[in-house]
């Protein structure tokens, strides 16, 4: 991969959570010419859809509506093109959502909320209503406390939250909603400074299957509060909008080095004890790439909010510790606004999804991908068996890359059960990650995602069995402990009360104890 473009679209990458392929020849996937008929059956009557239509603000997206809703349907994941909706219900506000859940449960049809439709697994995806919350995209500041409604998305909030001086902890693929991101914890370059992403909110409004317009928070409806940071969207209601206290930004240090694969053992090593001693205004990164069918390359990076001076030092410190000599060692700095948006800096839009804005310029990808989190320093041991993996996945021609993030700092101030999200513990989180076309097969993607679970098999003697819910893998047999650990019979709990009878009702979701 070129390393111009690795860091073009966003200083911090578009690469890091799912957001895509970076050759040149994915495509938006338009059919050449639209089918001549509805490519799906209506299971209701055109009057039934009418009286869905005359009750919303918002459109209604059928399959007779030819091009609009070949576009309105397609999630990120091309790997999901194969899924129609009956109807993509594009809400406005709480009454269109609770309408538009009433009618699901009258006719008895799937339904899943949608904002940026990045889901892994793809549970943004439905045969039944898809609840479209893009319009919902108001974001409100008054001093510290940001209102953001629950169809925006993170190149949208980073960039009006910047221009008032401030900044949440938010992801590193601009085109994903706030919704997802934040209901499954919710990772950052700034999570060690200020903590996940759901650590920052007060409070979070949503609709319930019965039509309830609830607001939670630590002393409203306190259990739904407690299971919507971390406990992954689409589980217990519909949220339509969220409020963070927001923190005050600055410039940000970034420092970067490259090694040869043949030090990724040594410089590992040194790397995961990071978490023990860089202060908490240092995050970090290493990532082992081999995407490209070349040689393989170890990539180091940090991003830092503390003074230059301090992050200098201890950036060094690491550097000089280490006897592997790197083939390039750089520090820059450069304003908050354009380390997070990088090339979308002065160009918003461009980190729209072209197939859900008109004027977007980001492409959809294939991807397959799993994770894991570590508790503990892994031996070296673990590291060359990690290694020897890679190693023998190039030459099998499995292509991909493993982004490795340094947690601790802020994530761990909280413990394990005072939010859904369950791995305060953990040092590093690891996710196995490869990237395709969207002209790629679903055949391909299926047998890579295969290919990517595997090394949760030759990790399990070190990692903890965790795994990152916004990074569902269907292939993960005890889903239940790996993406909640202890915290899933109350998680059941919750459902019980709010969605007995999971109307809301994915895969790997949440079941009412």
């Amino acid at each position: 991969m070129d390393r111009r473009h690795f860091l073009g679209l966003s200083a911090f990458s578009v690469l890091l959570s799912g957001c895509g392929s970076d050759e040149s020849s994915t495509v938006v996937a338009q059919p050449d010419k639209l089918p001549p008929d509805a490519p799906v059956a209506s299971v209701l009557a055109e009057s039934d859809w009418q009286l869905l239509a005359d009750n919303l603000s918002g459109d209604i997206i059928l399959p007779t509506h030819g091009q609009d809703y070949e576009l309105a349907r397609l999630v990120f994941n091309s790997r999901y093109d194969h899924i129609y909706p009956q109807v993509i219900a594009q809400c406005h506000n709480n009454d269109d959502v609770a309408f538009v859940l009433s009618f699901s449960q009258q006719h008895n049809l799937a339904i899943t909320p949608r904002c940026g439709s990045h889901s892994y697994a793809g549970t943004s995806a439905t045969e039944g209503i898809v609840i479209d919350v893009t319009p919902m995209a108001d974001i409100d500041i008054s001093g510290n406390t940001v209102t953001i409604g629950a169809g925006a998305r993170l190149v949208d909030v980073y960039d009006k939250l910047e221009k008032s001086g401030l900044g949440i902890p938010l992801g590193s693929c601009l085109s994903v909603g706030i919704s997802g991101l934040t209901q499954g914890g919710g990772f950052s370059i700034l999570d060690r400074a200020y903590g996940l992403t759901c650590d920052s909110l007060t409070s979070i409004d949503v609709v319930t299957v019965q039509g309830e317009k609830l607001t939670c928070s630590e002393s409203q409806n306190v259990d739904l509060f407690w299971a919507l940071r971390g406990g992954g969207g689409g589980n217990f209601a519909v949220v339509t909008a969220f409020t963070f206290s927001a923190h005050n930004i600055s410039d940000i240090h970034v420092f970067e080095a490259y090694f040869s694969f043949d030090d990724f053992e040594e410089v590992m090593a040194k790397w995961q004890e990071l978490s023990d001693y860089w202060p908490n205004a240092m995050w970090g990164q290493i990532i082992p790439n081999w995407s490209n069918g070349g040689a393989p390359s170890v990539y180091v990076r940090a991003f830092c909010v503390n003074s230059k001076a301090e992050a200098d030092s201890y950036w060094q410190q690491f550097i000089t510790s280490l006897i592997a000599i790197p083939q390039s060692n750089n520090n820059t700095t450069d304003s908050y606004r354009n380390v997070m948006l990088g090339t979308c800096s002065n160009a918003i839009a461009a980190c729209h999804l072209s197939t859900q804005f008109a004027d977007g310029g980001m492409r959809r990808s294939a991807f397959a991908a799993s994770s894991d989190f570590f508790e503990q320093i892994i031996p070296p041991i673990a590291i060359a068996t990690l290694k020897a993996y890679i190693e023998q996945s190039l030459e099998q021609g499995n292509l991909g890359m493993i982004i490795i993030n340094l947690m601790g700092g802020a994530i761990a101030d909280k413990l394990p059960g005072s939010t859904a999200f369950p791995h305060r513990n953990a040092i590093f989180n690891a996710q196995y990650y490869t990237a395709f076309t969207t002209r790629t097969s679903n055949t391909v993607v299926d047998s890579a995602q295969v290919w990517e679970n595997s090394f949760r098999e030759v990790m399990k003697p070190w990692s903890s069995g965790g795994a990152y819910i916004n990074y569902q893998d269907a292939l993960i047999d005890n889903w239940q402990q790996a993406y909640y650990g202890d915290n899933y019979y109350k998680l059941a709990q919750v459902k019980s009360r709010y969605d007995p009878n999971s109307v809301f009702n994915q895969k790997q979701g949440v079941e009412p104890a």
